[in-house]
C-alpha cells in the first residue's frame, strides 16, 4: 500500500511522508509501537525470570540433596567418630592393662631365669654327687661281689669240712665199733676167777666199750 504511493510521490509511508502527519498521530503511534516493545520485552524477561527460576529450583533441590547427602554422611562420620574414640579408649585401656601384664611377665621371667639357672647349679652339683654316690656303689658293688665270692668260697670250704669231718666221723665209728667187737669178744672168750665185788666191779669198769660219735 506504501509502495503504490511512494511511487506517486504522496501518502504517510513516502518520504518526509511522516513528517507531513499531525504530531499526536505521530506519538500515538510511537506510543503504541513502545507499548508493544515494552510487551514483547516483558514477556521476554518473564520467559527469562522463569528459566532461570526453573534452574535455580533445580540447582535448589540439588543443593538441598546434597545437603541432605552431606547430612548424613557427617552423622556417620560422627558415629564413626564416636565409635573410633570408644575404641581407641578400649586400646588404650587394654594398652595399659597389657603394658602391666608385660611388665609382670618381665619381672616373672626374670624371676624364673633366677630359678632356672639356680636349679642348672643345682642339677650340676647333684650330678657330681651323683657321680660320686656311682663310683661309691660300683666300689660297694664290687665289694659285695667280692665278699660274695668269698662267701661261696667259704660255704665251699664248710662243705668239704663238712664231708671230711663225716668221713673222719664214719672212719672213727668204724674204729670204735671194731673196738667194741674186740672188748666183746674178748670179755666172752677169757674165764676170769672170782674176785670181790669191788675188784669186779674195776675190772668191768675197766674193760668197757668206747662209744661212738655223733655226727
Amino acid at each position: 500500500m506504501c509502495e503504490g504511493r511512494v511511487g506517486d510521490g504522496a501518502g504517510p509511508c513516502s518520504r518526509g511522508g511522516l513528517r507531513s502527519l499531525p504530531l499526536p498521530v505521530v506519538m500515538q503511534k510511537f506510543l503504541s509501537n513502545l507499548l508493544i516493545f515494552s510487551a514483547l520485552s516483558l514477556c521476554a524477561l518473564c520467559a527469562f525470570q522463569w528459566v532461570r527460576e526453573s534452574h535455580l529450583r533445580r540447582d535448589i533441590a540439588d543443593l538441598q540433596h546434597t545437603v541432605y547427602l552431606k547430612l548424613d554422611m557427617i552423622q556417620n562420620l560422627e558415629l564413626q567418630l564416636k565409635q573410633a574414640k570408644e575404641e581407641i579408649t578400649r586400646l588404650d585401656n587394654l594398652r595399659v592393662e597389657l603394658s602391666g601384664i608385660i611388665k609382670t611377665n618381665k619381672e616373672e621371667i626374670q624371676s624364673l631365669t633366677k630359678y632356672s639357672e639356680k636349679l642348672e647349679k643345682e642339677i650340676e652339683a647333684n650330678k657330681a654327687q651323683i657321680a660320686v654316690y656311682k663310683e661309691a656303689i660300683d666300689k660297694a658293688n664290687e665289694n659285695i661281689k667280692r665278699q660274695n665270692e668269698d662267701i661261696k668260697k667259704q660255704n665251699e670250704e664248710m662243705k668239704q669240712l663238712a664231708t671230711d669231718r663225716n668221713a673222719t666221723v664214719e672212719k672213727y665209728n668204724k674204729v670204735v665199733e671194731q673196738y667194741n667187737d674186740l672188748v666183746n669178744s674178748t670179755k666172752n672168750c677169757r674165764r676170769k676167777p672170782r674176785r670181790g665185788p669191788k675188784e669186779r666191779r674195776r675190772n668191768d669198769r675197766g674193760t668197757d666199750g668206747v662209744e661212738p660219735l655223733k655226727r
